[in-house]
Order: C-alpha cells, then sequence, then structure tokens
C-alpha cells in the first residue's frame, strides 16, 4: 500500500548495487501538464511524453478553428473532447470497472462508519459521490502515501475534488470532504491505527482503480470517438492540443537534460495508434483544412449510395466515415494507384477493431456483427468494387498532394528525435518508411534483410564526401522508398555517436 516506500526500496537497492549499468525506465503515461516526479530513482520514462511533443511540432496550431469546423460540419459531433473523455468514464466504471469501484465504495463506507461525523453516509452516496470523483480525475494515478504527499499530487487531487464539487446534484459535501482527507492523508489527529491502515488502504486502492479508468477511458474509447485530427490520438497525448509552439517544445528539452538525461524518446512504440508515418502525414492536414473539406465532402456524395440498412440505421456513421477516410489518407501507399489485396484486409480489420473500441454501435463485449459486416461492406465497394474507380482515383490524387509534405514531416521528427536529449528509441522498421497502424497491424514481419542491403549500400555509396554528395539528389528523387529516412537516421546516429556532448 506504499508506492512511495517501494520507490525508496528501489532506491536504497540500485545504491547498494551501485552499478551505473542499471538502466531503469517507466512506462509512465504523463498528462500534459504533469512532469516525471524528480525523486524517483529511474532514468526516465519509455518516451510517450516525447512522441506527443515533437508530433505537436508538425501540427498548424493556427489552423485550428477551421479543422474545427471542418469536424462539426462532417460529422455533426457539438460536444467537446472532455464531454466525451467524462461519457467514457462512466460507462468504464459503471459497466467494465463496476465491480472494482463497489470494492473502493465498501472500504470507503466501513472507514466512515469508524468515526461519529462521517457514520451516516450511505453506501449508494458514497459510491455516487466516488463515481463523480473519478471521473473528474485529471491524471492517470498519484502516488500518495502516509506522511509523503507530493506538490504535484496534491494540485492534481485539489483540482478534482474541486471539479467534482462544482458538477454536483445535491449529494452530500461531506463525502467530498472526507476523500479529500484521505487522499492526501489529513487524518484526524485522535485517528487510531485500525482507522490509519484502513486509510491508507483505501488510498492505495483509489490510486490502483484511477489509472485503468483513465486508460480504458482515454486510450481505448474516447480516442476512437472524438476524431478531429488522428495524429493527435495518440498514447501519452492529448487530443486538445492542437499543435505545440517550437518554445514549448524547447523548454522540454532543456528540462529532460537537466532531469533525465537518459530518458528514452521515442517516436513509434509497440502500443502506438498510428505509426510516427502515418502521423507526420495527416499533420499535413492541419495546414490544409479548405482542401479536406471538399476532398471529405466530394466523398462522401460518391460513396452514399454504397451504404446498405441495418434495421434504422445505414452504417457506417458519419464519426466513424471521417475515421475512416483519414486512416486511408495516412495509410495508403505512396505509389498504389489500386487498393492493394492486403490493404483491403488491413483496413478492414482495424475497422472493425476501432469501433469495437469506440463502443458506440458494437463493442468487444456484445458485438454488433452485422452492423460490422455492414461497414466491411461498405469499404469493400469504396476501394474494390466495380464502381470504385471514382474515388479510388480522388484518394490517390490527394494522397500524392501531402505525400511529399509527409515525407519531409517525418524527416524532421527523426532528426529531431535523433538529436534531442535523451536516448533515441527506434520501433522495429521503422529505419524506413512505415505505414502501420495498431496491433496487430505494427506486429507484421520486419524485412531486416532488406534493411541491412540497403545500409550496406548507402554505406559504400557515402564512403567519401563526394560519393554522397553524389547520392543525396537520387535519395530525394526517390522519397518513396524510404531510403532517405534510412541515410537521415544513420547519419544522425554517427554523428550523435561523434559528437555526444
Amino acid at each position: 500500500y506504499d508506492p512511495r516506500g517501494y520507490l525508496r526500496w528501489l532506491r536504497r537497492e540500485l545504491t547498494t548495487v551501485g552499478h551505473p549499468h542499471h538502466y531503469l525506465v517507466v512506462e509512465k503515461i504523463l498528462a500534459a501538464d504533469e512532469h516525471l516526479p524528480d525523486d524517483w530513482p529511474v532514468h526516465g520514462t519509455t518516451g510517450y511524453d516525447y512522441s506527443f511533443a515533437v508530433n505537436g511540432l508538425f501540427v498548424y496550431g493556427l489552423g485550428e478553428r477551421a479543422f474545427d469546423r471542418v469536424y462539426r460540419n462532417v460529422t455533426r459531433e457539438l460536444q467537446g473532447f472532455e464531454a466525451i473523455l467524462e461519457r467514457c468514464k462512466r460507462r468504464i466504471m459503471l459497466f467494465h470497472l463496476s465491480s472494482e469501484l463497489t470494492v473502493l465504495a465498501n472500504l470507503l463506507n466501513r472507514l466512515a462508519e469508524l468515526r461519529l461525523e462521517t457514520r451516516d453516509f450511505t453506501l449508494n452516496a458514497v459510491r455516487a459521490t466516488l463515481l463523480e470523483l473519478i471521473v473528474a480525475f485529471p491524471v492517470y494515478r498519484t502516488y500518495v502515501a502516509e506522511g509523503d504527499v507530493s506538490e504535484q499530487d496534491r494540485e492534481h487531487i485539489e483540482w478534482a475534488v474541486s471539479h467534482a464539487r462544482s458538477i454536483y446534484e445535491g449529494q452530500d459535501e461531506g463525502i467530498l470532504a472526507l476523500i479529500r482527507s484521505l487522499l492526501l492523508f489529513e487524518l484526524p489527529v485522535d485517528a487510531d491505527y485500525k482507522y490509519r491502515r484502513q486509510a491508507a488502504q483505501f488510498t492505495a486502492k483509489f490510486q490502483q482503480l484511477t489509472g485503468p479508468v483513465m486508460a480504458k477511458s482515454l486510450e481505448d474509447t474516447c480516442m476512437y470517438r472524438y476524431v478531429r485530427l488522428l495524429s493527435l490520438n495518440e498514447v501519452g497525448s492529448d487530443p486538445r492540443r492542437f499543435g505545440m509552439p517550437p518554445a514549448a517544445f524547447h523548454r522540454l528539452n532543456l528540462r529532460r537534460a537537466a532531469h533525465w538525461p537518459h530518458s528514452l524518446i521515442a517516436t513509434s512504440t509497440h502500443d502506438s495508434k498510428r505509426s510516427e508515418d502515418v502521423r507526420a502525414r495527416l499533420n499535413v492536414l492541419s495546414e490544409l483544412p479548405g482542401e479536406w473539406r471538399a476532398a471529405v465532402q466530394g466523398w462522401r456524395r460518391l460513396n452514399e449510395a454504397k451504404r446498405r440498412s441495418v434495421g434504422a440505421v445505414a452504417p457506417p456513421s458519419a464519426i466513424e466515415e471521417y475515421f475512416l477516410y483519414q486512416t486511408l489518407v495516412g495509410t495508403w501507399p505512396a505509389d498504389a494507384t489500386t487498393t492493394p489485396p492486403d490493404y483491403l484486409e488491413r483496413i478492414e480489420a482495424y475497422m472493425v477493431k476501432a469501433m469495437r473500441e469506440a463502443k458506440s454501435n458494437t463493442s468487444w463485449s456484445t458485438p454488433n456483427t452485422d452492423y460490422e459486416a455492414a461497414v466491411i461492406d461498405f469499404i469493400r465497394e469504396t476501394l474494390t468494387a466495380a464502381g470504385a474507380e471514382e474515388f479510388v482515383s480522388s484518394l490517390v490524387k490527394f494522397v500524392q498532394r501531402i505525400a511529399v509534405p509527409g515525407f519531409l514531416n517525418s524527416l524532421g521528427q527523426t532528426l529531431l528525435k535523433l538529436t534531442s536529449p535523451g536516448v533515441p528509441d527506434i520501433y522495429q522498421g521503422n529505419e524506413l518508411w512505415d505505414f502501420s497502424l495498431v496491433d496487430p497491424d505494427n506486429r507484421r514481419p520486419v524485412d531486416y534483410a532488406l534493411r541491412d542491403r540497403l545500409l550496406a549500400e548507402l554505406e559504400n555509396a557515402c564512403a567519401d564526401r563526394e560519393g554522397a554528395a553524389a547520392a543525396l539528389p537520387s535519395l530525394l528523387r526517390s522519397l518513396g522508398d524510404g531510403r532517405v529516412k534510412l541515410y537521415l537516421t544513420w547519419r544522425a546516429l554517427t554523428l550523435r555517436a561523434r559528437e555526444p556532448e
């Protein structure tokens, strides 16, 4: 029940071992305004925070309002991200983590019965209050233990309590006050050992629950419902942040250099919703809201007749269709003029997974197979059936319009990753262009023999300055084959090894 006690033990253990070779990073997903505690005895995170920051550099922040209008006009989605996330949190807790919420409510109820001033709270009121507070919680979790509350944890708890209080409708304010005192471990001075032990147990259980609630609500539900710009819907990212100013990116780099110089920095991981190259291409849309709106509206008109009804609805929904078009634009092979068979299979499987994650019209627990089949039929009709030529031709032209800027975005973020403070991490296969989606799509076999051969060819061709000067124009003329990304990765890592400071 003592997370900070574990951290203290870990610090002693590492100090006792005395080896700087013990490299330890944590898969900690930080909220946009959260930072890794400076006193943790680790070398940093696994890099989601860096991925969020560097991706934001390539999103055109001044285009946000225009892009919002496109999203609302196409999908008719009027709710903001916060409202959708709150709805997702309630659903997860009431239908998927209901037993965990009940256990927590029973712990608190038994604790309340130990004190005269809190004895009259009902179990239903306790459960409802806990639900509202967890919905309001702004981060995955805190790390409070008896006598040890960091300033950052205090701020998050106080904010959540204040937000829950602001949306209360007649609930007993005393329950919120009790939970606040427990989470901050501000216990009555006359509290006995039993009360303090149960209070520590409740706080630990609360902190263990908020993490999975946030993960299942934000990453596994909300990011498939709120689809304004899919390059922002990533693990460790905040879809509300439409771009990152360079000054903010530099501040984060300075902080990492000062506090976590050996933290991993990544742009793709095993858990990415979309690979770094997909996001880099989708970021171009933020610069072209007018062209994007015209393209989507045209595609919807072309494909309207390809729907078939399932009961009273005709899948896909407007949000699902908008999600599909972004997915196609982000992943379409740049050199393809017709739909590759394996690509069609990947998109069909991905859309079924995305719809089940969204839990709007089907889900993993209660799959609506008729609805899913109708969406698969729609995808086939738009990509491969007779009469699909006009849509595919329009899609190809649009992808060709943004492919080169997308390649350049990816080269930019690759160079930044390989030259920023921290330890650069390259996910398997991303030495060349990789347009994978979430697992299992990003678990496909990687052709390492090809990468070995291409790297050897580059090393031979660029053995001296004259050779490199001659090779570069060829790499730039054939951006689509990915050799330029491999070249940049090789040269930047070589430079980093030669000039570590």
